[in-house]
C-alpha cells in the first residue's frame, strides 16, 4: 500500500484490479513513481472481487490481459451502482477493438501499457480535480445539463421530464433552467406562460439574492420551479454569462436539483453550465445524422478540456427493431449509452392535448418509467428505496382530481 502523507480528504484512493500479481506490477511501479499525487493503493482479483468493493474509492484501475472476460464482466457490474468510482481501463492491445470493448463496457477513462508517467499522472489529476469540485458541491444541489448539437432529438422533452421526475418520483425541490434562450420550448413543455424569465436576473445592477431569484421564477403545478427564457428572441443578446453563473450560485443553495436545457446552440454560457455540472446527459436519436454529431460534439468536448463531467449519451425515442441498432452507435461512438428512453407517440399526444404531463395521462407507461430511472441513476438513489408507491400515489390523487375538475 501506497501510505499517504498528507490528510485523508487529499488522498485519491485507487483500487487496481488485475487477475495475477504480474498483470499488476507495471501498474503499481508507475503509480508510485507519481510526485504530485498522493494515492493509497488497494488491490483485487477481478474474478472474485465483490460488486460492493468498490464503495470508498475514487478510482478503480482494471487491467486487461489476454482474456478480458473478467474485466469487461466487473466493468459491466459497476453500470448501475451509486457513487461509483471513475473506471480506468489499462490495456496492452492497442486496437480500436479492444478499446471500443473497454468502454462500452462502462470504462470512463483508457490507458495504454507500458504507462507513460505524463498519461497516468494527467488521468489521474483530472479525476482528483473532479472529485474536488463535486466535493465543493456537495452542500447545493446537483447540476444537470442536457444538451445536443443535433436538432430535433428531444433535448427540451428530456429536460422538462427528468426535472418532473426528479420532483414526482423522489419528492425532491428541483428547478430547471431553459438557456435555449431564443427557442424558449420549455414553457411550451410545462404548459406555463411566465411572467418572469432569466432576464429579471440579468443586468440588474445589484448583487443577487434568493429573494430576487425567487420572483423570477414560474411555478409549475408539480412544484418543479422553470427559470424561463426571455419572451422576445431579440432580448436572448441581453442574457450574459455572469448573469446565468451569478443565478446558479444562488439556484444551487435553494434546490436539491437543477435540470439545464441548452439546446442545440454551444456559446461561452453553455461552457460556463458545463463546467459548473454534476451530470452532461447528451441526446441522440437512432439516426445517422446524430451519431454524426455527437462524434463533432465528443471532438469539441474534448479540446475544451473539461475535466469535472464528462458526457454520457441518452438514446431517446428508442425503438428496439430500428434498423439503426443500439449496438451500431455504441460502436460508432467507442461510448456506452447511459439511458434510454423509449418511443411513445401516444403518450406525448395525450400530454400535449390534455395539456398534462405524463404522470398524470400515461402514469403507467414505459415511457414515464423510464424518466422515473434516469432520475434515479442521477440521484444516486437505489430503485429498490424509492419503489413505485410515489407514482401510485400521485396517479390517484390526480385521478380524483381529474374526476371533480
Amino acid at each position: 500500500m501506497i501510505r499517504a502523507k498528507k490528510e485523508e480528504r487529499d488522498l485519491l484512493k485507487i483500487l487496481l484490479l488485475g487477475e495475477d500479481e504480474a498483470q499488476r506490477i507495471e501498474v503499481r511501479g508507475a503509480l508510485e513513481k507519481l510526485a504530485d499525487l498522493e494515492v493509497e493503493l488497494s488491490e483485487a482479483d477481478p474474478r472474485t472481487i465483490k460488486r460492493e468493493a468498490s464503495e470508498n474509492v475514487d478510482v478503480a484501475m482494471v487491467v486487461f490481459g489476454d482474456n478480458s472476460e473478467a474485466p469487461v464482466a466487473w466493468l459491466q457490474s459497476q453500470h448501475n451502482v451509486a457513487n461509483r468510482p471513475m473506471l480506468v481501463a489499462v490495456l496492452r492491445d492497442r486496437s480500436s477493438q479492444v478499446m471500443r470493448t473497454a468502454l462500452r463496457a462502462g470504462a470512463d477513462e483508457v490507458l495504454f501499457v507500458p504507462l507513460e508517467e505524463v498519461d497516468l499522472a494527467r488521468a489521474l489529476l483530472k479525476i482528483s480535480e473532479s472529485r474536488r469540485r463535486t466535493d465543493q458541491a456537495a452542500a447545493g444541489a446537483v447540476i444537470c445539463s442536457v444538451t445536443s448539437v443535433s436538432g430535433g432529438v428531444g433535448v427540451t422533452s428530456l429536460a422538462g421530464n427528468l426535472a418532473l421526475a426528479l420532483r414526482y418520483s423522489l419528492q425532491k425541490k428541483v428547478a430547471v433552467v431553459d438557456l435555449d434562450l431564443q427557442s424558449s420550448d420549455l414553457a411550451v413543455l410545462l404548459n406555463l406562460e411566465p411572467q418572469h424569465s432569466v432576464l429579471d436576473v440579468a443586468n440588474n445592477g445589484k448583487k443577487l439574492d434568493s429573494i430576487q431569484l425567487e420572483s423570477s421564477l414560474t411555478k409549475h403545478a408539480s412544484g418543479v420551479y422553470l427559470l424561463a427564457a426571455p419572451k422576445r428572441i431579440e432580448d436572448s443578446e441581453k442574457v450574459h454569462t455572469a448573469d446565468v453563473s451569478t443565478a446558479l450560485d444562488v439556484m444551487r443553495q435553494i434546490f436539491d436539483f437543477i435540470v439545464i436545457d441548452h439546446g442545440r446552440h454551444i456559446n461561452e454560457t453553455s461552457v460556463m453550465a458545463w463546467e459548473r455540472s454534476d451530470h452532461l446527459l447528451y441526446v441522440i436519436d437512432q439516426s445517422v445524422s446524430a451519431a454524426r454529431c455527437a462524434w463533432r460534439f465528443l471532438d469539441l468536448y474534448g479540446r475544451l478540456g473539461i475535466a469535472s463531467v464528462q458526457p454520457h449519451f441518452v438514446l431517446n425515442r428508442f425503438l428496439a427493431r430500428h434498423p439503426i441498432t443500439e449496438k451500431q452507435i455504441t460502436d460508432t461512438l467507442a461510448r456506452p449509452i447511459y439511458a434510454r428512453v423509449p418511443r411513445d407517440d401516444t403518450a406525448f399526444e395525450q400530454s400535449l392535448a390534455k395539456a398534462q404531463d405524463i404522470w398524470q395521462v400515461a402514469p403507467r407507461s414505459a415511457l414515464r418509467k423510464s424518466f422515473d430511472e434516469l432520475a434515479v441513476k442521477i440521484s444516486g438513489t437505489s430503485a429498490e428505496a424509492v419503489g413505485e408507491r410515489p407514482a401510485k400515489l400521485m396517479s390517484f390523487i390526480m385521478s380524483i382530481a381529474n374526476a371533480y375538475a
